[in-house]
């Protein structure tokens, strides 16, 4: 079985405990406006352009079979793409020579992708790590992320999955016997809102996120603090007492908003206009939240910032 990936990253550091690979997925249940890795949220690959790479020979054009790449020497990028004729065939990325053309991501096979997962077996032992599934999200590409669980579960590796949980509980069902550690989103308690802000309610989510806590895995629950949306007092306090209820004295991990993402947008032809102004939220915020938590009895995890930009 095959499937379109984002990337492995080996040696991360904050997927889960100790030392550990992450495999990032393509595609998401979820649209979040603030999305960190926005190239995930499509399960198919996308071309990147890169116009400071572009040195405009033109054999982009000439090497595409179904036309789909146009040149301009007006304003705006040089390499324009018709999504809607291009067959995503790879012979415009063969043919440029600086690498200003490239995929999102790549296909590999489940053996494949734990094999390279399973490399630095020794270093997890040693530091109590194991590999983790993000994305994206695993749900999305199950059947494929379950069979690689599967091989690094036989391995004797600690396993991890991230997940937004907007899936089917009889999917995720499944995940448990082959999964260590769960790590959850919530973005936003109320229903109107998360769908504003996502393109879904929440509704799905938070019976899967209650349902897993009664199944008493190993959870850790995930916050983005997105300025004016998901950082403020009144939705912090509705996760709190949600979480609260549903998993008592729970873990809980505030990430906070990384700007670094907006560069991807603009890979993908994407408005950047809803991010702009945005900035992590200062310290004294998060602190405010952390003892908002912990009034509810919660356990409170501070984020650690992935390189890549994390999560979220």
């Amino acid at each position: 079985m095959t499937a379109a990936i984002i990337d492995i990253k080996r040696f991360t550091l904050h997927d889960g405990p100790g030392i550990r690979s992450t495999l990032f997925l393509k595609g998401c249940g979820l649209c979040c406006a603030w999305c960190q890795n926005p190239e995930g949220l499509d399960a198919s690959l996308r071309l990147f352009y890169l116009a400071k790479e572009c040195i405009r020979c033109g054999r982009c054009r000439a090497s595409c079979p179904a036309a789909a790449i146009q040149l301009s020497e007006g304003d705006g990028p040089f390499v324009r793409i018709d999504r809607d004729l291009c067959t995503r065939c790879g012979d415009c990325v063969a043919a440029c020579p600086t690498n200003a053309l490239s995929f999102d991501g790549s296909m590999v096979s489940a053996e494949e992708a734990a094999e390279t997962l399973l490399r630095d077996v020794e270093f997890y032992r040693q530091s109590g790590g194991g590999i983790t599934i993000s994305g994206g999200d695993p749900l999305v590409q199950h059947e494929f992320a379950l069979q690689v669980l599967g091989r690094c579960r036989g391995a004797g590796v600690h396993t991890a999955i991230e997940t937004c949980l907007f899936g089917e509980w009889d999917v995720i069902q499944r995940f448990i016997p082959l999964t260590d550690l769960f790590i959850a989103d919530l973005k936003i308690a109320d229903p109107a809102r998360h769908e504003r802000h996502t393109g879904r309610s929440n509704e799905l989510i938070l019976d899967n996120y209650a349902r897993l806590a009664r199944a008493r895995v190993d959870l850790l629950t995930r916050v983005p603090l997105v300025p004016g949306i998901t950082a403020t007092e009144a939705n912090l306090g509705a996760i709190a007492r949600f979480i609260r209820q549903a998993n008592p004295g729970g873990r809980v991990e505030l990430v906070n908003f990384n700007p670094l993402a907006v560069h991807k947008y603009a890979l993908m032809e994407r408005s950047t206009a809803h991010l702009a102004g945005m900035s992590p939220v200062p310290q004294g915020g998060v602190d405010a939240f952390q003892v908002l938590l912990e009034a509810e009895g919660l356990q409170v995890v501070r984020e650690h910032r992935r390189p890549d930009g994390g999560r979220g």
